[in-house]
């Protein structure tokens, strides 16, 4: 697994969606205000993701959750159904 999708809940409680070759270091770049997309939305927190074989095809997914294709009641489902445990090693201190 070389590339990751992944879902961020925003203080505005609104997603951000994006991919990433390195998880934790996007991460890190939201939470310290480097991403201008939601360096006004801060706090984000980390609500999904998903492990992909290339970046392509994090993009691919990750294009598929913005342009509509997926409904917000199946993305809300995806994150419901998301186990916490595995997103306790990217939580904030």
């Amino acid at each position: 697994m070389s590339a990751f999708v992944y879902i961020l809940r925003c203080r505005d409680d609104r997603y951000y969606y994006g991919s990433t070759s390195d998880l934790v270091q996007r991460l890190a770049e939201h939470q310290t205000g480097h991403v201008r997309s939601t360096k006004p939305r801060l706090p984000v927190q980390l609500v999904y993701f998903e492990a992909c074989q290339t970046l392509g095809q994090a993009r691919q997914k990750e294009h598929a959750l913005k342009n509509g294709r997926t409904r917000r009641k199946v993305i809300d489902q995806m994150i419901r159904s998301f186990p916490p445990e595995r997103l306790a090693p990217f939580a904030c201190p």
